[in-house]
């Protein structure tokens, strides 16, 4: 590296007495300098390559940085100073760090987005993967085209609240709602039924029916006999009751994973490593990572119970993210032998007719909701002083 400083304070000196003509070409020496010895830089050689390079790329033109930005946003290594700096230089500029470079970390994003513009918002938005503080960070500060672009970034998190705005905004944004639809996560039918689903009142009305009666099947019933009638709630259709075949509604008996999938999503639960347990779920299940770590760590134990029944998961799975549950929130789980001997004793389709029941429910809620809005508006018209 000796060589290479005394290269670099030479290129600086031409630098300093250059022509107008060569300042373009000496700072692409300066890169050409810094990809060849990368590996062999200590910290104090970085930050002197990343030094001289800021200072040559604005002592210039926009034209030599944007050149400049593109030549290093999808480098795996580049000094963050000059990252940082370029990407709140105009937008021509800023948008191949903002959408490709790797080497921002997630403060810097959320340093960058706070005084930034909107076009500088939108490249920022089609980064490859978003975490939940940039989403959240960006919803605050940019406009519609921002959250369509999130919305259509499948490498984009969202926080329940995040998800919340991108819904309700979508209502009057049609843009929005075409970006929503194409996603699986993110469409209107899975998300409300897996916020159904996170519910604990909807486990006391209508789920514990549902496990409670197929328990009393197995546990009350004879080898050989007549199944026994067990009393239920008259809006809970019995679990020997033939599901009504609806595509999106059976969509995940439909769904294949590889016995590798489950394996990593056992290892990675035991090792307690949250994100990669959340990718490897989501991977599963086809759902968002947001919803699946609300499910996983905030949901009401059976959600997660009736999740992985329904895709299939071996009781080793179960187990392994009982376990993560109980070591990230620190709550010890009650009776996990009685909860695994109704996940046993669950059937997959049973776990499947609970989701579909509960689109149902939510269906009828939502119908029922309308209905009171049209009663209140009538009475309004009726009775205008009211």
């Amino acid at each position: 590296m000796r060589q290479t400083r005394k290269c670099l304070d030479e290129i600086v000196d031409l630098f300093q007495s250059r022509s107008t003509r060569n300042g373009s070409e000496l700072i692409d020496r300066v890169v050409d300098l810094y990809f060849m010895t990368a590996d062999q830089q200590s910290v104090k050689d970085e930050d002197a390559f990343g030094d001289v390079m800021t200072r040559m790329a604005f002592a210039g033109d926009a034209l030599s940085r944007a050149r400049l930005a593109e030549r290093i946003s999808r480098a795996a290594s580049a000094p963050r100073e000059l990252l940082r700096r370029l990407a709140c230089d105009e937008i021509t500029v800023a948008r191949p760090v903002l959408q490709y470079s790797t080497c921002l970390c997630e403060g810097d994003l959320i340093s960058i987005i706070g005084r930034v513009e909107e076009g500088h918002l939108i490249a920022t938005a089609h980064r490859e993967k978003l975490t939940v503080p940039v989403t959240d960070l960006l919803m605050k500060r940019g406009g519609g085209k921002v959250l369509a672009t999130m919305a259509g970034n499948t490498g984009a998190q969202f926080s329940p609240e995040g998800l919340k705005k991108l819904t309700e905004t979508a209502k009057n944004c049609s843009e929005l709602q075409f970006a929503i639809n194409l996603r699986h996560d993110l469409a209107p039918g899975p998300l409300a039924r897996l916020k159904r689903l996170a519910e604990a009142g909807f486990w006391q009305e209508v789920a514990e029916s549902f496990l409670m009666t197929e328990e009393q099947s197995v546990t009350q019933k004879p080898r050989g006999s007549k199944p026994l009638v067990t009393e239920e709630r008259p809006q809970v259709p019995p679990p020997s009751e033939e599901p009504e075949k609806d595509i999106e509604e059976s969509a995940p008996a439909d769904r294949k994973y590889n016995q590798p999938d489950e394996i990593a999503l056992i290892d990675a639960a035991r090792a307690g490593e949250i994100e990669e347990t959340l990718t490897h779920f989501s991977q599963i299940t086809q759902l968002n990572e947001t919803m699946l770590e609300h499910c996983l760590f905030e949901a009401h134990i059976p959600a997660l119970m009736v999740l992985c029944k329904a895709h299939g998961l071996s009781p080793g799975a179960f187990t392994a993210l009982l376990q993560l549950k109980e070591s990230h929130t620190g709550e010890p789980t009650n009776d996990t032998a009685g909860l695994m001997r109704r996940y046993d004793g669950m059937t997959r389709e049973t776990a499947q007719r609970i989701i579909r029941f509960s689109d149902k429910r939510r269906m009828l809620d939502e119908v029922e909701d309308a209905i009171a809005g049209e009663e209140n508006g009538s009475r309004t018209l009726d009775h205008p002083d009211s």
